[in-house]
């Protein structure tokens, strides 16, 4: 699963050549066949320009031969999504499925090509679910498509392990069994309150152990749980996107997929808000100083930390130079040597820094116009 921790790595990268390929794979239409043959002509095409780069055929081994150990993979295309993204220098390569659909394209630059993927951020949006019961503690990454549950080396398994005990306390023994003979906590009788500090201290240690574990805390977390613990956990929690709507009931009795897809009901709304918004704050801001469609100064606010929201048009790339010392952009009617894809050095820049990028269709561009900005001064 792509994560904010992949796409550093790539941006960290500092090698002089690196080719970057996406395309989508056919899987959508049933034809992954197509796909294959998209690769091939997109795999030779990347030799092509790793060859106008003065890469000798040796050389362009390195990029090209991994990739196509990939072409005849029959495993390999059973388990694409509907999008692949593959990321090449000399010394290896990273390769990612992807629940969205690519324009095939092909770019051999000083840095990866990495504006397609904010989508993957973005409406596909990424989300944690904490399925919490006195037996189990699991954390699910989830996406619009996907779910994998997270390793977790530090963080207590469960109610026992948590608190130190060797049995629960009595309360919690009288707990409610489920079906399947999950223990649960009852949350009402005899020894209520004194459950309810048990719990608290459970809880206390599950979110100080995971704040500690998860290195990216931007992303929204949904509490799957019985109904009476959810105000419990939030009174205890220490996660900073912890959402306010929760999943109700026990998650021991609920599979990984079926606690993504009722998480994602929750998430999607929120996702699709922050676009609206952000469409909303630029038609209230623009010929104010503070919003902007001027890719001059869209490039120039990027590289300066000025931009809190970017606007990009899907599928538009926009070619040319941009000199930070003297803060000037040239543009091109098409690619050269030392030219950037403008668009994407804007997106590079206002990611790092902390801004959101939107990849939009054309209809929900404002004013036609193939990018825009918000400015946070």
């Amino acid at each position: 699963m792509f994560t904010r921790n992949e796409l550093d790595k790539l941006l960290e990268n500092r090698k002089k050549v690196n080719l970057s390929i996406f395309l989508s794979t056919g899987v959508k239409e049933g034809n992954p066949q197509q796909g294959k043959i998209r690769f091939k002509n997109l795999i030779k095409e990347g030799a092509n320009q790793l060859e106008k780069q003065g890469l000798r055929d040796t050389e362009i081994k390195k990029f090209t031969a991994p990739m196509e150990e990939l072409v005849d993979y029959t495993k390999f295309w059973n388990t694409l999504d509907r999008g692949f993204a593959i990321f090449a220098t000399e010394d290896g390569m990273f390769h990612y499925n992807m629940p969205v659909e690519f324009e095939d394209t092909v770019m051999v630059k000083d840095h990866f090509y990495i504006k397609p993927l904010f989508p993957v951020f973005q409406r596909n949006g990424q989300f944690y679910i904490l399925a919490i019961s006195q037996n189990d503690v699991r954390l699910l990454h989830c996406t619009r498509d996907d779910v994998s549950e997270v390793a977790l080396e530090d963080v207590p398994k469960n109610f026992t392990d948590a608190l130190q005990y060797d049995t629960p306390s009595p309360t919690l023994q009288h707990g409610a069994r489920t079906g399947n003979g999950s223990a649960v906590f009852h949350g009402h009788g005899y020894g209520m309150e004194d459950e309810k500090v048990d719990i608290a201290k459970y809880f206390q240690v599950v979110s100080q152990s995971l704040y500690k574990a998860l290195e990216d805390k931007s992303i929204p977390m949904i509490l799957a749980a019985v109904d009476f613990l959810h105000p419990i956990f939030k009174e205890n929690n220490k996660y900073p996107h912890l959402m306010e709507e929760g999943i109700v009931g026990n998650p021991d009795n609920k599979k990984d997929k079926e606690l993504q897809k009722e998480g994602w009901e929750i998430i999607k709304p929120h996702l699709e808000k922050e676009e609206h918004e952000a469409l909303d704050k630029y038609h209230q801001l623009i010929g104010s100083g503070k919003a902007s469609h001027d890719v001059e100064e869209i490039v120039n606010g990027a590289y300066n930390q000025r931009v809190e929201t970017l606007l990009v048009k899907e599928n538009t790339q926009l070619w040319g130079t941009y000199d930070a010392t003297n803060q000037k952009v040239e543009i091109h009617e098409s690619p050269g040597e030392g030219q950037e894809e403008l668009f994407n050095f804007a997106s590079i820049h206002t990611f790092l820094n902390s801004g959101k990028v939107y990849i939009l269709e054309e209809e929900k561009m404002p004013g036609n116009h193939k990018v825009a900005a918000v400015f946070r001064y």
